[in-house]
């Protein structure tokens, strides 16, 4: 069962192309994070430097590892979470919340700017949590150990707890975790090892409340905090005509005392429902909130120019950037039962974001990390960026018959943004000026779809989505500059079939895609200020297939594979040199996926299961440059997971292993130097071979 339509149904019912991860699944697998399980989920890649960065790309959907706000919206249950702006590094800060105690993960691909707004162009992301007993008391513990392939050991410690205090009214469920992530790289500047090491903690409380069978109030608030003192530099030098490592594979070389990296999540969301039998009335309000420290390296690009000019021997050069983000939503619909012939739905949004960004240029010792007094370098306060957004939407839902079903939907938008930036500096120069800007958006959804009979089902999707325009970042008044910048839009046709077969033992999806996405919001330089632009057009064309088998008792087989074909059908506008026909960065032509579980009674009371999965990520074209020239193609990669376990009464005990090939995928490819060409570049790879082995406890 799944809530993609924000009502609750069949997987194989939904008409839309819709996948989901079990909670179940995850735990057995030892999953912690995106990178554990996005091959499970056709069309889903990842772009990812580091933990706690990663931009998530659904159907091809992106502008590359530059693209400054994300086209793929996160949600946790009800509330929307993240940036909607390009003020905050919306599409690299992806909400990666830890899966100790979901109960599945949802993934829908397409737009769906209908039902779910703005940021949705290529899809969305669903953490579903499990709701509060009120029936009764249970709860379950767990420790974790970690060996990674070249580099340290790290431990966990989760604990869920679920507590009914009105019996079948009342409930509360606290689950609270903390996770040592070893690290594997060394830092041959500074002698430091396993520098990219972080530590993630965190925990979620929900109450239930159900006074009667008609009406639920849900409160719930979550915390996550991520920190590793050297994720920022988490990239090892490569040299881009070869994509060797130069320093050897798992080390760099990076400036003392930078690298920090943390990442504070808080989401506070109340969910109210109440059946009144000819309709149903939901309110769903959330508070969150971000907050981010880092300090880059940035001594490769600046110390060459600037250490002849102040006299330096060993200067070395970052940029701390200090994020914050506070995020108020509202959201009311009314919607009638879904089984009526003419089943509708209304509703209305709101969203207030507030964010800042502050990065400063420093200057140090290279090898001390101690300060050298110098004039300020580059001061720039971005922000505050306040943006809103009003939003009605509406669908009606036509049962023509008992197999034809066609859903019509719209939504109206308007946003408003105020953006202010104060600098100063050597090298960015004085500036303070506010820019302010508004859109107005419409999105639509048209989708028929017919059951052949209650297990065979086809549908069209033809739907749209955008993201916020804005008023452009780093561009004072009198620049030959565009002061703000436009939505952009897509629309997505779609043509899907699923089926159940073998008396509900096997079910087999299938879809194909075509997406048109016009007035692309690029990067682009100007006489050396960088800002977004409004040009472009691209198509991404696909197939994606999934399967599932269970042909005996405890066995489940699957698979999947997506085929997608994304590019450019214009030249991108001046500052940018990608042309009509070159491929869209960091997607890959062919996505698959091959799994197994096994699940097998051993007697004496223990019961054992062994499963893994095979994955692989193909070809991949580097970002788009500023500058003439090549492009890198970095090549694909394959991966295999392994887990194995036994159940003896409450006891679980389990092992796993992550890249058991010990494959050296890049997952993110960039130049570290102020020239796009420039050697050398930096590469963020898989991590290697990772062993754990994990005891739980259920009570």
């Amino acid at each position: 069962m799944v809530t993609a339509n924000k009502r609750e149904e069949r997987l194989q019912a939904v008409p839309m192309a819709v996948s989901a991860v079990s909670g179940d699944d995850l735990r057995r697998q030892g999953a912690n994070s995106f990178a554990d399980y996005a091959s499970q989920v056709p069309g889903l890649n990842l772009i990812s430097s580091s933990a706690g960065q990663t931009q998530l790309v659904l159907r091809g959907v992106t502008s590359g590892s530059s693209q400054a706000n994300s086209s793929v919206s996160t949600y946790i249950d009800d509330a929307p979470y993240g940036s909607s702006t390009v003020y905050a590094a919306g599409s690299l800060l992806t909400p990666d919340i830890d899966p100790a105690d979901i109960e599945r993960i949802e993934v829908l691909r397409g737009p769906q700017g209908t039902l779910y707004g703005s940021n949705s162009l290529g899809g969305l992301v669903k953490f579903v949590t499990t709701p509060p007993d009120s029936t009764r008391m249970y709860g379950r513990a767990s420790v974790d150990y970690t060996s990674v392939d070249g580099g340290g050991s790290g431990f966990a410690e989760r604990a869920m707890f679920n507590l009914p205090l009105v019996e079948g009214k009342l409930a509360l469920r606290v689950n609270a975790y903390n996770r040592d992530d070893p690290g594997y790289i060394d830092n041959v500047f500074t002698g430091k090892k396993e520098v990219n090491e972080d530590t993630v903690s965190g925990g979620r409380a929900q109450m239930l409340w159900t006074p009667t069978d008609k009406v639920s109030v849900r409160l719930s608030a979550l915390a996550q905090n991520l920190r590793g003192d050297g994720l920022a530099n988490t990239g090892v030098e490569v040299d881009p005509a070869t994509l060797q490592p130069i320093y050897g594979y798992q080390k760099q070389s990076r400036a003392a005392g930078t690298g920090l990296l943390a990442v504070q999540y808080r989401l506070y969301d109340l969910s109210v429902d109440a059946d009144f039998g000819w309709a149903k009335l939901v309110s769903s309000s959330s508070y969150g909130s971000q907050k981010v420290d880092q300090n880059g390296d940035v001594t490769t690009a600046y110390g060459p120019l600037l250490n002849p000019i102040f006299g330096l021997d060993n200067g070395g050069y970052s940029v701390t950037q200090p994020i914050t983000l506070g995020k108020f939503t509202q959201e009311l619909r009314l919607e009638s039962p879904a089984e009526q012939m003419f089943a509708w739905r209304a509703g209305v949004f709101y969203t207030r974001e507030n964010t800042t960004n502050h990065q400063m240029v420093n200057v140090f010792d290279a090898s001390t990390g101690v300060p050298i007094d110098l004039p300020n370098l580059g001061d720039i306060h971005i922000g505050p960026g306040i943006f809103k957004e009003w939003a009605g939407y509406a669908d009606v839902t036509w049962h023509a018959t008992s197999q034809l079903s066609v859903l019509l939907g719209a939504r109206q938008t308007h946003d408003t943004t105020s953006y202010t930036q104060v600098s100063s500096g050597l090298l960015t120069g004085p500036a303070d000026f506010t820019t302010r800007s508004s859109d107005t958006p419409t999105t639509f959804l048209f989708n028929p779809s017919f059951k052949f009979n209650d297990n065979m089902m086809a549908y069209l999707r033809v739907a749209s989505g955008f993201r916020p325009g804005g008023a452009n970042v780093g561009v004072p008044p009198g620049l030959d500059a565009p002061l703000t910048f436009q939505p952009d839009k897509l629309t997505s046709y779609e043509l899907g079939f699923k089926s159940t077969l073998l008396d509900q033992r096997m079910t087999f999806e299938a879809d194909a895609f075509y997406i048109d996405w016009n007035q692309i919001q690029l990067t682009t330089t100007n006489a050396s200020f960088v800002y977004l632009s409004n040009g472009g057009k691209a198509r991404s064309q696909g197939l994606e297939a999934s399967w599932k088998y269970a042909p005996v008792q405890g066995l489940v087989l699957s698979a999947n594979a997506t085929w997608t074909d994304a590019a450019l059908t214009a030249d991108t506008p001046p500052g940018l040199y990608g042309k009509d026909g070159d491929s869209l960065p960091w997607v890959p032509k062919w996505n698959a996926n091959l799994g197994a579980d096994y699940s097998f009674p051993l007697g004496g009371g223990w019961s054992g299961f062994v499963g893994g999965n095979y994955s692989y990520v193909g070809r991949r074209e580097s970002d788009f440059l500023s500058v003439p020239g090549p492009r890198i193609s970095v090549p694909g990669y394959h991966g295999v997971d392994l887990h194995a376990g036994a159940y003896f009464g409450n006891w679980t005990i389990k092992g796993y292993v992550k890249n058991l090939t010990n494959q050296r995928g890049i997952t993110s490819l960039a130049s570290e130097t102020t020239d796009p060409l420039g050697s050398p570049y930096s590469a963020t790879y898989v991590p290697p071979r990772t062993v754990g082995v994990t005891l739980a406890l259920d009570f």
